[in-house]
């Protein structure tokens, strides 16, 4: 393993690609009322383009560590700078939905492609002492993206044409992808797992169907399409899990969460990452539909919460060395949870613009902290060899934990407001799901607790007194 001196350089190029991917994910909704004049479509038949962004940046991911193993992580990365820039430049040329689905496809997989190899190259090249920095100078950016793409998409389409949300990552792709050649080092045989056929096409349907599941229970679909749609979902993931997980070398190993860290990484990042998740969802919605906050205030209210995340990119590090990763997971944990709480107390409450902005910003401090934490002590006991699919590992599941929360967030505000009668949410229905995504939060709280309290030391410097 080789060792970078200056690792911001490598990180801050993978976490423009991690901002790009997930600003993608969100930037488009705003967008869909005029895309779907301009495409002559139905509005709600456009729901297909995120899902199908969606389907493809989670289905990918577990091909990069075999691509990079063969083709090398510069080789990769470069390859799917160039698929998300090509893809982008589609969507802008788009003339109907077909071709916007199947742009949307082609960026779909090179997000899927870029952040994972990205991530195990600075595994791979950054010491131990310093990735806990490397990972939060990677991770920051990308917690703003989700939050920033509905008020940009909505200043875009408002200030310009719809063209643009896809046609800006055109010079920030082009920018990554030459600066990727000074950067980003040519990595090759670092992953245990080969590509298996079967193994990827029967994991590819059993997430397709549960992104299906998810995308209707989110828009209120009856009991029984669900059930049409959960019955071989759970078919197909109990074959998946009798066929490969005793494989001897399977793409998705989950017998990694044998070690201690990595489960700690993997389930508390999830659990966390369910309320967080539905928090650039949940928030905008809460602040503009129930509490008649203008789009420029609620834009304000999330662009404090991204940039206090920004700002304490680089303070994990001195707190890790200071309190050790057990104590920082479990109270800065339970901060994060009850920074959820805090924003169910803004909207029942109904608090001006400036308390919803001081609720959001302790929200943002806390996940930045949280997030950056739990993904450096994912890779604490690791070999070399099975950083690749540890990563793998770590996004599929911290990725459809937010596409649960956001699906859950949905389905609670709209069941409050039925019980109580209402025919459009009020702000006391988003604070009910702000309260439900809450507790999947407080639920991460054991896998924190179980942590020795000498975990991880190597990465962050703690010694106990």
């Amino acid at each position: 393993m080789q060792h970078r001196s200056d690792f911001r350089p490598l990180s801050i190029l993978v976490g423009c690609a991690f901002f790009m991917e997930q600003l993608d994910a969100t930037i488009i909704s705003p967008a869909i009322p005029d895309i779907a004049r301009s495409l002559a479509t139905n509005p709600l038949s456009l729901n297909i383009t995120m899902t199908v962004y969606l389907l493809c940046s989670l289905a990918f991911i577990p091909l990069g560590g075999p691509l990079a193993a063969r083709w090398g992580t510069r080789s990769v990365f470069q390859c799917a700078i160039t698929l998300f820039v090509l893809g982008s430049l589609l969507c802008a040329l788009s003339s109907g939905l077909v071709s916007l689905v199947l742009s949307r496809a082609v960026q779909g997989v090179g997000a899927a492609l870029m952040v994972p190899v990205g991530r195990t190259a600075i595994v791979h090249t950054v010491g131990k002492p310093d990735l806990v920095q490397a990972l939060a100078w990677m991770i920051t950016p990308a917690m703003v993206g989700p939050m920033l793409g509905p008020p940009l998409g909505a200043l875009v389409t408002t200030y310009a044409s719809w063209e643009w949300i896809f046609l800006i990552n055109v010079p920030i792709g082009l920018l990554g992808l030459l600066t990727s050649r000074r950067l980003m080092p040519q990595l090759r045989d670092q992953c245990d797992a080969p590509f298996q056929a079967r193994e990827w096409l029967l994991m590819s349907a059993v997430l397709t169907l549960a992104i299906l599941l998810l995308e209707q229970a989110r828009h209120g679909t009856g009991a029984t399409r669900l059930l049409m749609l959960g019955l071989p979902l759970a078919a197909l993931a109990g074959w998946y899990a009798l066929r490969f997980r005793f494989a001897a070398r399977p793409m998705v190993d989950f017998r990694l969460l044998s070690v201690g860290t990595l489960a700690t990484g993997f389930w508390g990042g999830a659990l966390v990452r369910v309320g967080y998740g539905a928090l650039p969802f949940l928030l905008p919605l809460m602040l503009q539909v129930g509490l008649g906050f203008s789009a420029l205030e609620s834009g304000a209210v999330l662009l404090s919460s991204g940039a206090v995340a920004f700002l304490a990119k680089t303070g994990t590090a001195r707190l890790l060395r200071r309190w050790g990763f057990r104590r920082v997971l479990l109270w800065n944990g339970l901060l994060c949870a009850l920074a959820l709480l805090g924003c169910a107390l803004a909207g029942a409450r109904g608090w001006s613009v400036a308390g919803a902005a001081l609720v959001a910003s302790l929200a943002g401090l806390s996940r930045s902290i949280q997030f950056n934490a739990l993904t450096a002590i994912s890779y604490a006991d690791l070999p070399p060899q099975k950083i690749a699919l540890a990563t793998t590992l770590n996004t599929l599941g911290w990725q459809l934990a937010i596409m649960f929360g956001i699906s859950l967030s949905a389905l609670a505000v709209e069941w409050s407001a039925r019980l109580a009668g209402r025919s459009a949410p009020a702000a006391s229905d988003f604070s009910m799901a702000f309260v439900v995504v809450a507790l999947f939060a407080f639920a991460a709280m054991p896998w924190y607790r179980i942590l020795p309290g000498q975990a991880g030391q190597q990465l962050s410097g703690y010694r106990p007194r």
